[in-house]
This record gives C-alpha cells, sequence and structure tokens, in this order.
C-alpha cells in the first residue's frame, strides 16, 4: 500500500512489479492519478482507495509491505498520530515491513525557508511555511498547479514535525522494530542537521 499517495509518484512506478493499493484522503490527487496511469498504461496493477488513514478499510494483515512517503505523517494530534502508525500495524502481515519518510526537524531548523517551490509528478508546488517551535508543529500553504490541466489548487496543511527519536519510540510502541535509518532515497548515512529527510526502514514483530 502507497498510504497518502497523492498524485501517484511512487504507486505507479511500483505498478509495474506488482498490485499496488493507491490510497489517500484527496479524491482530487486520486482523480489526478487515475488520469495518469490511463496515459501510462498501469491502471490495471493499481486499487484506488479514498479514505482516512485513521481508520484504514482493509482487514488485519491485508499487506505485505506499506510505505507513506514525503511527510504524510503526522497531521493529527499526537494520540491520533499514534493511532495512523497503530493502524499501519494492524493491517500489516507479520514480519510485513513499513517506510516512513517525512522532513527532518534539526534541518528545517538549521535552512528554514518561509517559502520555496517544488515539483513532483505532474504538478509544480509552492509552500508557504509557518513554524509554531514550541508544538513543534509546521503549518504550511501549499498551491499545486497541474502542469498539463493548467488548474490550480490550493491545500492547508499542518502537521506535527518529529525528530529520529521520537518517531524510534512511537514505532516502538506501534509494534515495529527499527531495521535502518537512512538521510536519503539513495540510502546515505543520516545525520541530525545535514540530512533533509528521515527514511526510516522498520518491520511489524508480530
Amino acid at each position: 500500500m502507497d498510504l497518502c499517495c497523492g498524485p501517484g509518484r511512487h504507486s505507479i512506478p511500483l505498478s509495474s512489479y506488482g498490485e499496488v493499493v493507491s490510497f489517500d484522503l484527496s479524491k482530487y490527487l486520486l482523480s489526478a492519478l487515475k488520469e495518469r496511469t490511463k496515459d501510462e498504461s498501469f491502471y490495471n496493477s493499481l486499487n484506488l482507495v479514498q479514505g482516512d488513514i485513521k481508520k484504514l478499510p482493509f482487514k488485519s494483515g491485508f499487506f505485505d509491505d506499506v510505505i507513506n512517503l514525503q511527510t504524510s505523517f503526522g497531521y493529527f494530534t499526537d494520540e491520533e498520530n499514534e493511532l495512523v502508525l497503530q493502524e499501519v500495524s494492524r493491517v500489516l502481515k507479520s514480519n510485513g515491513v513499513f517506510v516512513l519518510e517525512i522532513a527532518n526537524p534539526g534541518w528545517i531548523i538549521a535552512n528554514f525557508q518561509a517559502r520555496d517551490w517544488d515539483e513532483t509528478g505532474g504538478f509544480y508546488v509552492l509552500e508557504e511555511r509557518n513554524i509554531d517551535w514550541k508544538r513543534k508543529r509546521m503549518s504550511s500553504r501549499w498551491i499545486l498547479i497541474d502542469k498539463k490541466e493548467k488548474e490550480i489548487t490550493e491545500m492547508p496543511v499542518n502537521h506535527r514535525l518529529y525528530d529520529l527519536n521520537e518517531l524510534r519510540e512511537l514505532l516502538m510502541k506501534a509494534g515495529f522494530e527499527i531495521m535502518n535509518v537512512f538521510g536519503s532515497p539513495e540510502k546515505e548515512e543520516f545525520h541530525s542537521t545535514k540530512s533533509r529527510r528521515i527514511y526510516l526502514v522498520s518491520r511489524k514483530t508480530s
């Protein structure tokens, strides 16, 4: 399962290896993913599901692996964020792998920018940010520009910034064993202030 799949940046290439469930709350992003898969001939390997990550509509032990990438974790209260990880653990098979990627708060502190542009999938993204350091929460306004359709969508975002130690504790509490920690998708060694991202590879222990 590609949890919080967005427009399918990861779902589409993964679908060439086998069946993928693309799960997201946004009907708009799932619609964009559906259109892309028609063009790229991968739709038969993808299963698009819309819903709430705090209550996943799947039976226990359903998935071999789950990925949650590009800072798609931490949007709720601390208690609800823990519930998300418990749900991921529930739907994973025993020894199933969970890959979690989020922004590294240490890097953000050292390199904070109030706004910047990015390009992901078929979208240009402008992100404007404000951080409440006391509560460890970052509020953002995302402006998504569909490169093909020339449509503009605005999305308010507010999420909790978790450091590596906090994530370790949360994952262990949810029944995961940490296997590896990286600072980039190229498996670079994680550094608390120099790595932009935290990539955690964990395994369900029971």
